[in-house]
């Protein structure tokens, strides 16, 4: 036993005068998920549709149908690390994961589901390096619901590797590139992009306000390998932020350009193929949400969020949504109780229209 514990000892000095420079931290939340739909179209055909409210996934042109899903996928586990370098600077790394979009798993015995990277960054001095938020998107002005995302219509919403420049209130990115092409009716997603998507950004303080600018360059590219070898560039622009109203919030948003992809959770293709060219697809987004507070331990969010996109053949989409919630904390880590939800979404996709109402009730305990 004694032989043992020295063994353990000894393989574990190593770790330990590297964590004497290295603070550790851990979070996350275990949250519980319980809905209720109701389509007019349906049913739902597209599972991550019953996880968060996605609105390419509300069912058009069949007869109404009703569903009721629990699930604990949300759940969250993050891992922060501070290292002091020997220079005397410091890098912090973080690293997050939960359990949403899973292919993995069924609900007929033991819902296993494999976890996916969130997360994945480090930043050193002005720099981050890695997997985190598109520096296009404002996290600051996502409003309070019970949803996943909740304002899935109007927002920018995308996480994925990047380089970053920080320099004050300005940000500077290049991020991943990817496009996703609608030629003959069948949507691909190409690699063929020769540039990254380029992100400016400039974060603003007014009091207790504040404010984000944000613009994106982007090239679509496709090489099919059959003659076919076309890029076209696109453009987009994010204006959002949060207004104080005494104890309350206003938060809001508006995207407009050939952002398919980042807005709407991509409900069209970020261009099509017309003969030898490539269109971008415009897009407009945007979101409203107003947060009242009842008490220190209660509090209600009212949002309106919605969608509208043409591509070049004519093809239209439009979505929005409205949902109110009541949301009860009795301690900071908890929410429960009735953290109840009501959303109200509609759909059209070139005129053939989609409804779904929801009632949405969480639990979740935050360490």
């Amino acid at each position: 036993m004694r032989k043992t514990s020295l063994v353990l000892l000894a393989s574990a000095l190593p770790l330990a005068v590297q964590a004497a420079n290295t603070e550790f931290t851990f979070g996350g939340y275990v949250k519980l998920d319980a809905m209720m739909s109701t389509y007019s179209d349906g049913p739902l055909t597209v599972g991550l549709g019953e996880d968060f409210y996605v609105p390419a996934a509300i069912p058009t042109g069949g007869d109404e149908t009703t569903s009721f899903d629990m699930n604990a996928k949300s759940s969250r586990f993050n891992l922060k690390s501070v290292s002091t370098l020997d220079n005397g600077e410091k890098v912090t790394a973080f690293f997050e994961m939960d359990f949403l979009a899973s292919g993995q798993g069924t609900e007929r015995i033991t819902n296993a589901y494999a976890p996916r990277l969130r997360h994945a960054f480090f930043n050193y001095g002005n720099l981050t390096f890695g997997q985190t938020w598109t520096t296009f998107m404002n996290t600051g002005a996502l409003p309070e619901t019970v949803d996943f995302l909740g304002v899935s219509d109007g927002t920018v919403f995308a996480r994925q590797p990047q380089i970053r420049y920080t320099m004050g209130d300005f940000q500077f990115a290049l991020e991943n590139a990817n496009t996703t092409l609608d030629g003959s009716g069948d949507t691909a997603l190409t690699d063929d992009n020769t540039l990254p998507d380029i992100v400016a950004r400039y974060n603003m303080k007014m009091g207790d306000h504040a404010f984000t600018v944000s613009a994106i360059a982007r090239q679509f590219a496709t090489q099919d390998g059959a003659g076919v070898d076309e890029s076209a560039n696109g453009f987009g622009i994010n204006v959002s932020g949060k207004i104080m109203v005494g104890g309350d919030d206003l938060k809001f948003s508006y995207t407009t350009g050939n952002v398919s992809r980042y807005v709407g959770l991509s409900q069209l293709p970020d261009a099509i193929t017309s003969g030898s060219s490539i269109e971008p697809t415009d897009v407009t987004g945007a979101f409203v949400a107003y947060r009242h507070h009842w008490n220190s331990q209660m509090r209600s969010t009212l949002a309106y969020s919605m969608y509208d996109a043409e591509q070049d053949d004519g093809v239209e989409r439009s979505s929005n949504s409205t949902r109110l919630n009541l949301m009860y904390s009795p301690t900071k880590a908890v929410t429960y109780g009735v953290g109840v939800e009501y959303t109200m979404a509609n759909i059209d996709k070139d005129g053939v229209e989609g409804d779904m109402s929801r009632i949405h009730f969480t639990a979740k305990y935050s360490f």
